[in-house]
């Protein structure tokens, strides 16, 4: 079984329904044309993008790697400048193979965490230049890969599966998360407001969904249903809703599920079973998005839009020829009701199929 902050992209399986579930909700159809836009495609070649960070309307990143034409490998992190999206020339950052994840407080507050053959490695963008951050000092045998970070006013979290890294007074500052307890997500509102999510196993119980809060001074689990849900990312929408997306096994198959925390408990809000896998979840605008694949892309990619009552499948565009394999990321862009998401597409030439990074915007 896959676990842990992987399943941003490898998708977690997991067996009943989470809590009290609600009314089924009404499947609309979706809307014509395609409500969400193409900004960037055909450029990032054999490459992907994991992760977008939007802290104004005019500033933007998102982060993943690329192939040149050589073969080599490269890191890549992409910039919005309220106009085009653009690839930072490499020599202004660490040599790093794969940036995996980004965070922004602000256009003046922007994190990157990635590695290569030999470490990993945190970079900090300060609105004029890249600097490379001390990255955090770790239990012995700590698994790396797959970190995420997360920003908010004057708080920077670097979250691996068994550990938690706060930056404080320059420095950071690590907890180490219970024995069982593998996170796959972090979301951050405020230095007093943060959210991991995950799975945690213990012989009593297998594998149950594990949930925590920062309150300014420690992580505090909140206790969720015991129904076997394999998280896959988590979304602090304001200080009481938060949404959680992930997989419940059943049978041979699985359930998409999308838990809603209201301030006192989870509730099930229970997605059209269309064999989609549930991965990234954000919003805007009142509206909770989330990404997910259909039983196996085979064109352009689908997004699924809950309204507080039904949820809407929303077509996004693909390039001629391309079917989308993933959009992996949303970022809400502060000060709209738009959302940024990023991922790939494929592009089959009869031999080889090759891949793209993609970006997209709703509207």
């Amino acid at each position: 079984m896959l676990y842990g902050l992987a399943a941003a992209t490898l998708v977690v399986g997991l067996t009943t329904t989470a809590g009290q579930a609600q009314a089924v909700p009404t499947l609309k159809a979706a809307a014509a044309p395609p409500a969400w836009k193409i900004f960037y495609a055909g450029r990032l070649t054999e490459g992907y993008l994991h992760s977008v960070a939007a802290p104004s309307p005019s500033s933007a990143w998102a982060v993943g790697q690329y192939q040149d034409a050589n073969g080599g490998h490269h890191a890549a992190v992409l910039r919005w400048n309220g106009r085009a999206w653009s690839l930072t020339p490499p020599g202004s950052l660490p040599d790093m193979k794969y940036w995996y994840s980004v965070s922004a407080s602000s256009p003046r507050d922007v994190w990157i965490y990635g590695w290569n053959e030999e470490r990993a490695g945190i970079a900090h963008f300060d609105g004029r230049k890249w600097r490379e951050v001390a990255f955090p000092e770790l239990p012995e045998s700590a698994p790396v890969s797959y970190a995420e970070l997360a920003s908010a006013h004057n708080a920077t979290w670097l979250v691996g599966e068994t550990w938690v890294s706060r930056r404080v007074h320059g420095g950071w500052k690590t907890t180490t998360l219970p024995a069982g307890v593998r996170i796959s997500s972090i979301d951050a509102r405020s230095a007093h407001d943060a959210w991991i999510a995950g799975t945690v196993y213990t012989e009593a119980r297998g594998l149950q969904p594990y949930t925590a809060r920062w309150n300014g001074h420690a992580w505090k689990r909140v206790k969720t249903p015991a129904n076997k849900l394999g998280v896959n990312d988590v979304w602090a929408q304001s200080r009481k809703s938060v949404w959680v997306t992930g997989l419940i096994p059943k049978g041979e198959g699985w359930v998409p599920t999308v838990l809603h925390w209201n301030g006192r408990r989870w509730k099930n809000v229970k997605m059209p079973d269309q064999g989609q896998w549930p991965l990234a979840i954000s919003g805007n605008g009142g509206k909770v998005w989330v990404t997910g694949d259909p039983a196996g892309f085979d064109g352009p990619p689908l997004y699924w839009r809950f309204d507080g009552r039904r949820w809407t499948t929303v077509a996004g565009a693909v390039p001629a020829g391309g079917r989308v394999e993933a959009v992996n990321a949303l970022a809400p862009i502060k000060g709209t009701a738009r959302l940024w998401g990023v991922g790939n597409y494929i592009v089959d030439d009869g031999q080889v199929a090759h891949s793209f990074g993609l970006v997209q915007r709703d509207r």
